[in-house]
């Protein structure tokens, strides 16, 4: 697994090495660069990339979950933070500067730039959201387009069934990232 710290560059000097938790687990075909903060009980799935070679750090929470081919990066002078026991599903494209809030879910091939999510937002499957502000509890549909603060301002609350969605998702990768540690 290429576990590594960055080059040194004009835009960012100072090399890092990523810090994974010893509870965490990284799949050997995952790709994890610089500073990168790993939480206590995160799974990362195969395929998913961490970059911090430009922006720097990314800051994933504990009990959160990246799954197959997630990318993770950020513009230069910029950071990407992701919550506690949040889910980034198959997929995904978080490009900071960008923070998500805990218990958060992501669906597969979302896109999120340029943004802050709030706590307990369900970013549903495909989804695009650049630019914006989102708050707590938030439901932003299968393939929408939030690229307005406007359209963001008037998004309608996440349900309980999702969120206790995202809770079984949590469970799932919870598992995987103990017993993939064996």
């Amino acid at each position: 697994m290429p576990i590594k710290e960055n080059p040194s560059c004009s835009f960012n000097k100072e090399c890092r090495y990523p810090n994974i938790d010893k509870e965490s687990f990284c799949d050997e075909m995952s790709s994890v660069i610089g500073d990168v903060r790993i939480g206590k009980g995160v799974y990362v799935a195969p395929f998913v990339s961490l970059r911090a070679d430009e922006g720097t750090p990314l800051i994933i929470g504990d009990e959160s979950n990246l799954q197959d081919g997630v990318i993770v990066h950020a513009l230069e002078h910029t950071s990407v933070e992701i919550g506690k026991k949040t889910s980034i599903a198959h997929g995904a494209v978080i490009h900071g500067p960008t923070k998500i809030g805990d218990n958060s879910f992501v669906g597969f091939r979302a896109v999120i730039h340029g943004s802050e999510i709030g706590k307990e937002c369900f970013i549903g499957h495909g989804a695009i959201v650049v630019g914006v502000k989102i708050g707590d509890k938030k439901l932003v549909s299968h393939g929408a387009i939030i690229t307005d603060q406007e359209k963001a301002d008037n998004l309608p609350n996440s349900t309980s069934d999702l969120f206790k969605f995202n809770e079984g998702v949590l469970g799932v990768n919870g598992e995987f990232a103990r017993g993939y540690r064996r």
